[in-house]
């Protein structure tokens, strides 16, 4: 009985052929060679070929990155004056921040979140005070900013209910009926600082 040897070479259709020469046998070798070399791409086509994709990749990083920054940039209002209505209460309270109005000659207790800010704002103007002498700011909130101030201030009648340019209070009216779409600030303004305020308000 033949081995396994035996009849993996009886089945070799060339098993009977003689080897090939030795010069034969080199050329075969140089032949495969020069195809390998062939076959794989230099170092310098990789460096070329993948710069275009290095650029590709850096520009949708930063189209990624930009983007959130541009997606949160429309609902965050930059503007040059910072607004914020907050509720307050004429007694202190748990959590509530105490604030002196030396103006007014008193002092509230500011709630730590505010009802609305700049975002709720779509337009603001001066307007004349009385006698035409000084003039006040004329603010217009957005549907959602009115649903805002209209849920904050119909359960806080009586209470102060505080207006804050950057960080500062600046008025503390007493809400006497809820608010929704729209509130004067008033104050000695003149006409040049309500203007500018307004402007920088909405972030002109």
């Amino acid at each position: 009985m033949k081995s396994v040897d035996e009849m993996l070479r009886d089945a070799d259709p060339l098993h009977r052929e003689p080897p090939p020469a030795a010069a034969d046998r080199e050329a075969i070798r140089r032949t495969v060679l020069a195809s390998a070399a062939r076959a794989v791409p230099s170092t310098r086509w990789l460096r070329t070929a993948s710069a275009p994709f290095a650029v590709v990749a850096l520009v949708f990083v930063f189209v990624v990155v930009g983007s959130r920054f541009w997606s949160s940039g429309t609902t965050d209002v930059i503007a040059a004056v910072r607004f914020e209505a907050r509720l307050a209460e004429d007694t202190p309270g748990l959590g509530l921040r105490e604030v002196k109005i030396p103006d007014a000659g008193r002092t509230i207790y500011l709630h730590p979140e505010p009802v609305v800010t700049n975002a709720d704002i779509v337009q603001a103007r001066a307007v004349e005070g009385d006698g035409g002498s000084t003039f006040s700011i004329a603010i217009a909130f957005s549907a959602d900013g009115a649903v805002k101030m209209r849920r904050a201030t119909q359960d806080h009648l009586g209470r102060p209910l505080a207006i804050l340019f950057d960080g500062e209070v600046v008025l503390a009216p007493t809400v006497r009926a809820p608010m929704s779409t729209s509130a004067v600030i008033s104050g000695s303004y003149t006409r040049s600082d309500a203007e500018r305020i307004a402007a920088g308000l909405v972030g002109r």
